[in-house]
């Protein structure tokens, strides 16, 4: 089934990657001469469109005076990813559980492009589909971030334990400040949804829960705000100034 992905950044990020793109509708003004040259280097056929056409394609959200008809988006296989990882010495591995806000996934896999995670686990179910929104939010990330669905995150967690993983899981009850833990390891940051958090038996099998310091009245952080947050705790503990 087509989609429709729309936005510089997105569309730059997929032809750079050469990915499939079945057409591409630009603003019948559109003179960017570097974005031009890579479309006409994958030779992408081209509509030119009126204003009114590209809206109507994507629901009035805005295009940047383009937009890409895409066949949907492909999950990486799990075990490719984790065999692929064998002779890194620190994977660092994103589990989501129950992130089924398409912004918050799109701004989660920026994160995980800028901070250079090696993967980003989901479950089938009550999380958002890679989509158009997603693909939008993360800049052109959905390209670069490596995405794999499974149907069931305890039986991933219990694979990744067996190839040495640690799984740090963010939970504000019974829980260390994250400052604490060593993150020089095979790591697994798993982080849940804002309402329910990490479901109970995702969170049993964590090795070590973390929490981020609450000193004033909210008592919680957007889930892509403490995922970036801890993201970068794992790149500070790994590279020290």
């Amino acid at each position: 089934m087509a989609q429709y992905i729309y936005g510089r950044n997105v569309i730059v990020s997929r032809l750079k990657e050469a990915k499939d793109i079945d057409e591409i509708y630009l603003l019948d003004s559109f003179k960017d001469k570097s974005i031009l040259s890579l479309i006409n280097d994958n030779k992408v056929k081209v509509v030119w469109c009126k204003k009114s056409r590209l809206d109507s394609l994507v629901g009035n959200e805005f295009h940047q005076g383009i937009v890409a008809k895409v066949h949907t988006y492909e999950y990486y296989d799990f075990n490719k990813l984790i065999e692929g990882l064998k002779d890194k010495e620190k994977p660092l591995l994103v589990m989501l559980d129950g992130v089924e806000d398409p912004h918050n996934l799109g701004a989660i896999l920026r994160s995980c492009e800028a901070i250079g995670v090696d993967g980003v686990i989901v479950s089938k179910r009550h999380t958002c589909p890679l989509n158009s929104t997603v693909a939008k939010t993360s800049t052109g990330a959905i390209e670069l971030v490596k995405v794999s669905e499974v149907s069931n995150l305890n039986n991933a967690i219990r694979k990744l334990k067996d190839e040495g993983y640690w799984i740090v899981g963010a939970e504000a009850n019974n829980s260390v400040d994250y400052r604490e833990v060593n993150y020089n390891d095979k790591i697994v940051l798993v982080v849940g949804s804002e309402g329910k958090g990490i479901s109970k038996l995702v969170l049993d099998n964590c090795d070590f829960k973390v929490r981020l310091p609450m000193v004033g009245k909210v008592n919680s952080l957007n889930v892509s705000v403490a995922c970036a947050v801890l993201l970068y705790q794992v790149y500070n503990n790994r590279s020290p100034l």
